[in-house]
């Protein structure tokens, strides 16, 4: 009888629920059609959206996406906009209409995860394979020379999506060939030389003088003038590996002019590979010590890289300096110094350019570290036999595919030594081939999850080691985490916990620091229109390359800090360099590198979003664009991409030069007085405006410079948040910002789980995003606090 009871019960109980579900989807569709419809049906669609039609197949990802906006939009109160003349629905109907939508998303979201695959595929990024091929075995291979890798795609920045990182008959080719030459280099069988390479500024440019200089006692006194844009001591480079190279030299700078900035150029890859503002005078030269990963072939020569307008000074000055009749020994002592040549100095002894002054250039190498050697042993056989090859070749598949390999899987691989063998290749050469054939499996350059035999909704042992090692380190787990892994303590929080706190303090973690806020901002972008020269002159390389490393560096004090991500909206402090110090017409430093500097009212700076780096990506190089800076604030602050304009939109044509000058933003409000793109405009426009008192290249500015007649117009960067609240400047912005913390907090979380996991974040990952940014804000989101919630929740174990 009881059991009779509790089937009658549950029958009830199902029908009410059914009753209900029915009404609340009854209230659902008459709200859409009292308060939508109008805008959304088939004969208009505001937005380029349309309701009336819109599946209800919840079980289907992208229409349980495109509901969960529905949602997000009506409960946020943007729609029904606020500008509508129709009665607005009461918080009892915006209520039921909610929680129907949000049941409908539940309801389908074991459906939806069933339809994932059992296995997933992630390749490798270029970045990703150079730095797991140098943790494997102590070898740098330059994935960014010409003809290595080409350029992994990106999505909204991100350049680890698995689904935009395919694989083509040319990647498999490039794999084989960076594997020969890694192994080569590894394995080789006599490693090169270490050498120290040491010329002074007389064998540099004076050699031929060498006896008449030291006569007269003065060869150790000799210093090589540089001039901006100069290029001097070239050196090359016989066989790869690591140098070490090591430069005394010290510098003039101009009264209100930028400090001379030595760059390491390499010919090859036409870029500078090494960047430093000189600040030491004259009289107190500094060594500057860097090394650097070179290949056979590369040329590398010492450039004073400044500003353009430096670099006015003609051939014959050049053609002066070069010359063996001027002999430059200080700004005090002009007894061989050419008479004739171009004046640098003024009569006070102040340089009239910035100028380097090379005392001598040393370069070691290439130089081959104990713990690089130490990465290679045990994975070649002592004894050429097939059974010392086999369990080589096992230890070396096992650290290379970042997880134990089978005894079947090994097998092919010792008949590939048999094989070569057989076909009269000696022993070295055949395990070679052998090796060679690891380093090109799937297993290599694919990072990959789940069980086609065993299907499961999240990752192994191993695979959770491999994320969490590509997520702090961009590389491959070391022994250590795969032990770890073995004996399965990753399963435990504590477990995990204690490894991420071990990784964070190795110095591969700047991988993280580095990658991560450089794709979540978008980086890329910096640089990609250059500045018109004659209309920007003060912009050059370092600059540029200053605006990107501000970002990372800002970041990277966060995050060694444990500050609280609010920083990243408003802060009273940047980090800056000398040459970005000057931009900003911040006080001098008296240092070089990036440092941490407070920041005044006046000075209009704090946070991510008055950076030079977010303002200039958004440029075109003539002009801002402040479209472009509201669509990088949604994305990167708010995690929404805007729809993309329609077709044809006509573009802004410049103010012809009899009309009054105009604004950009007095050009854009009237070009989007149609009705179609005001409504797009409305969002995304004034997250732009808040910054157009900065120009294309992030200086700051009460006036923008128009064409056109009359004077230049005044800025106006007022207005309001999506959300309704007014501003007026940059300032009252990230102020609105960070009062609203919570919702950046959930947007960072997107970000970066879209990092950590390879992957576009859906409607599924909300409730997890959300959870993991509410159990951050009880410790006000601090960085690597929130980091760890992150790799302790459940997101960063799902599959």
């Amino acid at each position: 009888m009881p059991r009779v009871r509790l089937v009658i019960y549950v029958l009830v109980a199902a029908s009410v629920v059914r009753a209900e579900s029915s009404r609340f989807e009854r209230d659902a569709q008459l709200f859409f059609k009292t308060h939508c419809l109008r805008c959304h049906d088939a004969e208009k669609q505001k937005g380029d959206f349309r309701l009336d039609n819109l599946s209800r197949d919840f079980a289907n990802s992208l229409a349980a996406e495109k509901w969960a906006e529905v949602m997000t939009r009506i409960n946020t109160g943007e729609m029904p906009p606020q500008k509508d003349k129709n009665p607005k629905p009461t918080s009892g109907e915006v209520g039921k209409v909610v929680e129907w939508i949000n049941a409908e998303i539940d309801a389908g979201r074991a459906a939806r995860m069933a339809k994932r695959g059992p296995v997933a595929h992630y390749r490798l990024s270029r970045d990703e394979y150079a730095a797991t091929v140098y943790d494997l075995l102590g070898v740098h291979y330059d994935v960014h020379a010409p003809g290595a890798f080409d350029e992994d795609p990106r999505w909204h920045g991100f350049e680890r999506i698995g689904s935009q990182l395919s694989l083509s008959p040319s990647h498999v080719s490039r794999y084989f060939k960076a594997a020969e030459t890694v192994l080569e280099r590894a394995f080789a069988t006599h490693q090169p030389e270490s050498t120290i390479d040491r010329h002074d500024a007389v064998e540099l440019r004076h050699r031929h003088y060498r006896k008449q200089l030291e006569a007269l006692g003065i060869a150790d006194q000799v210093r090589i003038v540089m001039f901006p844009r100069f290029r001097e001591a070239k050196f090359d480079v016989r066989d790869a590996g690591r140098y070490r190279v090591r430069i005394q030299l010290s510098g003039l700078q101009p009264k209100d002019g930028p400090p001379p900035h030595l760059s390491l150029w390499h010919e090859q890859l036409k870029r500078s590979i090494y960047d430093r503002d000189i600040l030491a005078p004259e009289d107190k030269p500094e060594i500057v010590e860097v090394e650097l990963s070179l290949s056979p072939g590369d040329q590398v020569r010492l450039v004073n890289e400044v500003p353009k307008e430096f670099n006015e000074v003609g051939n014959h000055t050049f053609n002066v300096i070069n010359s063996t009749h001027s002999i430059f020994l200080g700004t005090n002592d002009s007894r061989f110094i050419n008479p004739t040549g171009y004046k640098f100095i003024d009569d006070e002894g102040k340089a009239l350019f910035p100028l380097l002054l090379l005392d001598w250039v040393e370069v070691e190498g290439p130089i081959l570290t104990d713990e690089d050697l130490k990465k290679r042993e045990g994975l070649y056989p002592a004894k050429e036999d097939l059974a010392e090859a086999r369990a080589s070749l096992k230890r070396f598949a096992g650290r290379a595919w970042r997880r134990p390999a089978t005894d079947l899987e090994i097998d092919r691989y010792v008949k590939i030594v048999e094989g070569e063998m057989t076909a009269g290749e000696k022993f070295p050469s055949a395990y070679m081939a052998a090796m060679s054939g690891v380093l090109v499996s799937k297993n290599f350059y694919y990072i990959t999850e789940g069980s086609v035999a065993k299907p499961r909704d999240t990752v192994n042992e191993f695979e959770l080691a491999t994320r969490l090692s590509y997520l702090l380190w961009g590389s491959m787990p070391d022994p250590a985490l795969l032990d770890e892994a073995k004996v399965g303590k990753l399963k435990t929080p504590e477990g995990l916990k204690a490894q991420m706190s071990r990784m964070i303090a190795d110095k591969k973690s700047s991988r993280f620091t580095d990658a991560f806020p450089k794709q979540w901002l978008q980086l890329h972008k910096v640089g990609m229109f250059p500045p018109d020269p004659k209309r920007y002159p003060d912009y050059d390389n370092w600059l540029e390359q200053s605006m990107i490393l501000e970002s990372s560096s800002f970041f990277g004090e966060v995050f060694a800090r444990n500050l609280s991500i609010r920083e990243f909206l408003d802060s009273k402090w940047t980090m800056v360099n000398p040459r970005l110090a000057m931009h900003y017409k911040l006080p001098p430093l008296d240092k070089s590198g990036f440092q941490r500097v407070a920041l005044r009212p006046e000075d209009h700076r704090g946070g991510l979003l008055a950076q030079a780096s977010m303002l200039s990506a958004t440029s075109d190089g003539t002009r801002h664009r402040p479209v472009h800076r509201g669509v990088l604030v949604s994305e990167a602050i708010f995690a929404k991409t805007p729809p993309p304009p329609p077709p044809n939109v006509e573009p802004l044509e410049p103010t012809p030069a009899k009309s009054p000058k105009a604004t950009i933003r007095q050009q854009l409000e009237a070009h989007t007085t149609h009705a179609t793109c005001a409504s797009c405009h409305a969002k995304i426009d004034p997250l732009g405006f808040a910054f157009d008192n900065y120009d294309a290249i992030g200086r700051y500015r009460k006036t923008e410079q128009a064409t056109g007649e009359g004077d230049d117009p005044m800025v106006k960067a007022h207005g309001k948040m999506p959300d309704g609240r007014a501003f007026d400047g940059p300032a009252q912005f990230k102020q609105l910002l960070a009062e609203n913390t919570d919702e950046f907090a959930e947007a960072f979380v997107e970000q970066l789980a879209t990092f950590a996991l390879r992957r576009v974040m859906t409607i599924d990952d909300r409730s997890q995003i959300k959870a993991i940014a509410e159990k951050s804000k009880k410790t006000d989101y601090k960085l690597r606090t929130l980091l760890e919630n992150f790799i302790l929740s459940d997101l960063f174990r799902k599959r």
